[in-house]
């Protein structure tokens, strides 16, 4: 690339962003006056005052309205000072005429416009290791803007029929309003493009699922902290090598059956497993690791008051760490104790990919902590949540699923056997779930993959053989 073309791109990105600012500061005045049920009206103005807005955009800016109510898409060449200078004096024009039904079109127009230039910015995110939004002024107006990627098997009706958000108007970009996540982090990652092959290809998603154990691999510490009654674990380090070596198994396991995604269980990670199965990735040839799952949930480690997952492609890159934020709370004969986890990272990982859309994971008690949940869920327009427990039951879960089912976002839920309480083995039909959505005229049935766990548990022996495998896709 020569001088010139390197000054013009750099010239290009910030006339681009100059676009996305003032799109969000459009997105800031909506936000900031429109009046309840204003984005339920929004859906339902009249084909004249559809007819003005559209001739007002069109005496305005240079944006070509389609007969089939897109607009014709602009190139990054297009974007001169001119162009962003007339978009922005028509932005102001609307704020100042408090023309809020043309400024809710004005966004559609610019989100259908730049539907390709949108495209080539998930491409630049996914070479970044750190995904900034596609907006600088994030702080001042109150929103963050990104990229969407398209989800297969989510309505494009998701949410109408029980609450607006803006962006339901919007196909390209994503709103998210900052204040909605004030005490949380959001970490923004784009997989690239060929990561999920098998998807690309068909169209649906190849998952499995391992209880591991029905032997836990730690001791749990009952303490005082303050005033508080708190627990920790305490791992055994003697079989950290073994406890290694049942997981990479059922890596290699899930990979003679095309699986893109692994779960594991909470708890039953510790201090040596990501480094080990780092190792085993590393050693393979290219030939062997193209089977493995491309993205590998190892299982959380209870460490120095932080309860983690760490997520690992198949080449032993570790992608993320997603940390518990929510402390579970355990009963015992001396009372209360609460999970000693600080909370000290608030972040929250969203994956994003094209066709799946987007997806986090959340641990355990994150997923059972409702409103947290559904914050994360709504907030982010997740698509699938992964959820890794320990947990000495599953009723609770499967009454979550049913708030994902309402917003179309699939569940991978998988539970250890060593959770299992001696006396309650009657909470342990089934050891995981996968909560899909499926087509209109299909089994209702089919809509939850229930794994059950081996007879063998109940007699107290486990042969830790057990992995599920389950796939969902476009409907």
């Amino acid at each position: 690339m020569t001088k010139n073309q390197k000054t013009d791109d750099r010239l290009q990105t910030v006339a681009k962003t100059a676009i996305y600012d003032l799109f969000a500061e459009v997105c800031a005045y909506i936000v900031k006056t429109h009046t309840k049920n204003y984005l339920v009206k929004y859906s339902c103005i009249s084909d004249t005052e559809q007819e003005r807005v559209l001739s007002k955009i069109r005496n305005h800016t240079s944006l070509e309205p389609l007969e089939n109510g897109h607009f014709h898409h602009i190139k990054s060449g297009d974007i001169t000072d001119d162009f962003v200078n007339q978009l922005d004096l028509f932005a102001r024009k609307l704020k100042a005429e408090d023309d809020i039904n043309c400024a809710m079109r004005f966004l559609q127009a610019i989100d259908s416009a730049m539907a390709d230039i949108l495209r080539e910015e998930i491409v630049k995110i996914q070479q970044k290791k750190h995904t900034t939004t596609l907006n600088r002024n994030k702080e001042y107006t109150g929103i963050e803007l990104l990229p969407r990627c398209e989800c297969v098997w989510a309505r494009k009706s998701r949410q109408s029929f029980s609450y607006r958000r803006l962006d339901n108007y919007l196909k390209h970009i994503m709103v998210i309003e900052s204040h909605v996540f004030e005490d949380i982090e959001d970490e923004h990652i784009y997989l690239p493009k060929g990561f999920f092959k098998h998807f690309d290809e068909t169209k649906r998603l190849h998952v499995a699922a391992s209880p591991l154990t029905a032997k836990s691999n730690f001791d749990i510490k009952y303490y005082k902290k303050s005033d508080l009654q708190v627990f920790s674990l305490d791992y055994h380090e003697e079989t950290m090598a073994r406890d290694n070596e049942l997981v990479w198994q059922k890596i290699l396991a899930a990979s003679k059956n095309g699986t893109e995604i692994i779960v594991f269980p909470e708890m039953l990670g510790n201090a040596t497993m990501e480094h080990a199965i780092q190792v085993r990735l590393r050693a393979l040839n290219a030939h062997t690791r193209e089977k493995i799952p491309a993205l590998i949930v190892l299982p959380s480690y209870f460490e120095d008051g932080e309860n983690y997952c760490v997520v690992l492609d198949r080449y032993g890159n570790e992608i993320a760490r997603q940390y518990k934020q929510n402390p579970y709370i355990m009963k015992n004969k001396s009372g209360e104790y609460m999970e000693d986890i600080h909370g000290a990272h608030n972040q929250i990982a969203i994956f994003h990919y094209e066709g799946i859309g987007r997806f986090a994971i959340l641990i355990c008690k994150d997923f059972l902590t409702t409103r947290y949940m559904e914050r994360i869920m709504r907030g982010f327009m997740l698509t699938m949540i992964i959820v890794p427990a320990y947990s000495t039951g599953s009723y609770d879960f499967k009454m979550s699923f049913d708030l994902c089912a309402h917003d179309y976002c699939n569940v991978v839920w998988i539970n250890s056997c060593a959770a299992m309480v001696p006396g309650k083995e009657s909470n342990f039909e089934y050891i995981g779930y996968v909560r899909k959505r499926i087509g209109r005229y299909e089994d209702p049935q089919k809509a939850l993959y229930e794994m059950k766990p081996c007879p063998k548990l109940f007699h107290g022996k486990c042969d830790q053989h057990c992995i599920y495998y389950d796939s969902f896709g476009a409907t």
